[in-house]
């Protein structure tokens, strides 16, 4: 028995005489978008693109857009912004020659301008492919 007690106090001595300590824990996160390091964003890139089971058909295919395709969209989107850039002109008493009325085809669009005797401009953009129509129309007398 006293042999037991000389071994608790000496293990009770041991465990005083070593310092237990204890700090707070800190999350660090790992993504750099949520404030981890920045040299982590290339490894989870990696990662995550290998995982990636949704691949785009005409990637993984090998089929390309041929550029004459390209080409007519972006003929497509000039030709719609200058037609918005003269509406707004016209609008707002900025441009010199009004808009004329008039049906315009261009690829597989057909744009209707109609003035309506100074009160307005309406356009009417059909694409003939889808059939589908898109009617548009500013106040040539607004005043701010």
């Amino acid at each position: 028995m006293k042999r037991l007690n000389a071994l608790a106090a000496i293990g009770f001595c041991l465990l005083a005489a070593t310092s237990l300590q204890a700090t707070e824990l800190v999350y660090t996160p790992v993504n750099p978008s949520f404030g981890g390091n920045p040299l982590n964003g290339n490894y989870l890139l990696g990662q995550a693109q290998a995982q990636d089971r949704n691949k785009d058909p005409d990637l993984s295919s090998g089929l390309s857009r041929d550029p004459m395709e390209y080409f007519e969209e972006s003929l497509v989107r000039r030709v719609l912004s200058n037609l918005a850039g003269n509406i707004v002109d016209d609008a707002f008493g900025t441009s010199g020659a009004p808009l004329e009325d008039g049906f315009y085809q261009f690829g597989d669009y057909t744009i209707e301008v109609l003035t309506s005797g100074g009160d307005s401009v309406v356009v009417t953009i059909t694409d003939l492919g889808t059939g589908n129509s898109t009617t548009v129309e500013v106040p040539t007398n607004y005043a701010f």
